[in-house]
């Protein structure tokens, strides 16, 4: 970030795979599930003070790929994806002891391929295939775990966004519309202070997903 170079630090995830999501605390970067190319609940951890991958023998009950994941300092958040057809599952990494389990709590509506963004106190999950595309935004309460259906959508019904957040916003960036070429340069802003969504008015510089 100092210079904005990039470069290849040398360590590598334990296996190929495409399709997964990744979760972060100021010390560690978890990365989980995909496509290998059977599905996978593989977790790697990147150590941030040493740029090394391990396998810190996480066990997540259910193999899965095109999810997505937010998080605060406490927990991980793993939700959706797609097996057979789409998942409302919800599964938690506890950073303080690293194991895996199932809190309770589902997405309102089966689904993948979605988005995610997190605030100090709730995580988002916008958009994905249900099977028809949706711009449906669910909020997961950090402090309780419960589920609920944030009120505002995405401004477009689509799937396959990335993400990007400060302390004030999440915004879900580019995605897909209708397969297998419409391809937008939308972007998104959802304002953590009241949960409205809007369009700022600035795209990507090219259409992708």
């Amino acid at each position: 970030f100092s210079n904005e170079t990039t470069s290849e630090p040398g360590n590598n995830l334990s296996q190929a795979r495409g399709f997964l999501a990744a979760v972060s605390t100021s010390s560690y970067g978890y990365f989980a599930y995909g496509f290998a190319p059977a599905v996978s609940n593989t977790v790697d951890r990147l150590d941030f003070s040493s740029e090394t991958c391990s396998l810190p023998g996480i066990t997540l009950l259910d193999a899965r790929r095109l999810l997505a994941a937010v998080s605060n300092e406490s927990y991980g958040y793993f939700g959706g994806g797609y097996v057979s057809g789409p998942l409302d599952t919800v599964s938690r990494i506890d950073f303080s002891n690293e194991t895996g389990s199932v809190p309770g709590n589902e997405l309102t509506q089966a689904r993948y391929g979605p988005g995610a963004v997190s605030s100090d106190n709730y995580g988002y999950f916008g958009g994905g295939i249900s099977p028809a595309y949706v711009a449906t935004v669910d909020r997961i309460d950090f402090s309780n775990e419960t589920t609920s259906a944030a009120g505002n959508n995405l401004t477009q019904a689509r799937a396959y966004a990335a993400n990007a957040s400060t302390s004030s916003y999440g915004y879900f960036g580019g995605g897909i519309i209708t397969p297998p070429t419409d391809y937008v340069t939308t972007v998104d802003r959802l304002d953590f202070s009241n949960e409205i969504i809007s369009a700022p008015g600035t795209n990507l510089t090219q259409a992708r997903a």
